[in-house]
């Protein structure tokens, strides 16, 4: 009988100290799903800028309260053609910190791109960049800078463009405006930039302004 509960103790305790071991393995932040990422406030303090955790599908919930478009076009059509990045760099939109959505006073900005892509002959596209500030890990990053480009491009469609000849690219944090470690530079790197695609076998010379 004492052999039989001291075996007991001992496969108990065996228990114990292994469960105790596998908790104490390195702690993770598990990315917000869709319908989280939006609440800063419950995150507020963690340092970084969280992002979906997986890519965006049929049925789930649009960057601006509607439907996540499904067709978007494969951004790998653009390789190769030449683009036109100072056409709309003045309309440069900036984002809030941890936050995915358009801002009133940032969406004139679009609907000036969407009336100048318009008087442009066929051929041309619209390739709509998502960037972060440094902070989060890279995966944060780049998802989060996927929904920056997606909600902007619903806002272009809204104001009337063809949906196929608007692209996406996140380039999480790699590509920050402006070098720094401070919030006057995070300011500015939290930003979705427009650049103009010109059609095939033109050059930038022979872009029409």
């Amino acid at each position: 009988m004492k052999k039989s509960i001291s075996l007991a103790l001992v496969t108990a305790l065996v228990l114990v100290i292994t469960t105790g071991c596998r908790n104490q393995g390195a702690k993770t932040t598990p990315l917000p799903s869709a319908a989280t990422v939006g609440d800063s406030e419950a995150r507020r303090g963690t340092g970084v800028e969280p992002g979906l955790s997986s890519a965006p599908g049929a049925g789930s919930t649009g960057v601006n309260g509607g439907s996540v478009p499904t067709d978007i076009p494969d951004v790998d059509k653009l390789r190769g053609r030449e683009q036109d990045r100072a056409r709309f760099a003045s309309e440069t939109v900036l984002f809030a910190y941890d936050r995915a959505e358009v801002r009133a006073i940032e969406a004139s900005k679009v609907k000036r791109v969407a009336d100048e892509f318009k008087k442009l002959p066929a051929g041309y596209d619209l390739l709509v960049e998502g960037h972060c500030d440094e902070r989060g890990t890279e995966g944060y990053n780049q998802a989060l800078g996927e929904r920056r480009a997606l909600a902007l491009r619903e806002l272009l469609v809204q104001s009337g463009l063809d949906g196929q000849h608007v692209f996406t690219q996140s380039f999480g944090k790699d590509k920050p405006a402006i070098v720094g470690h401070d919030d006057a530079a995070w300011s500015k790197n939290r930003r979705g930039e427009f650049v103009l695609v010109l059609p095939k076998k033109m050059t930038t010379t022979q872009n029409p302004k």
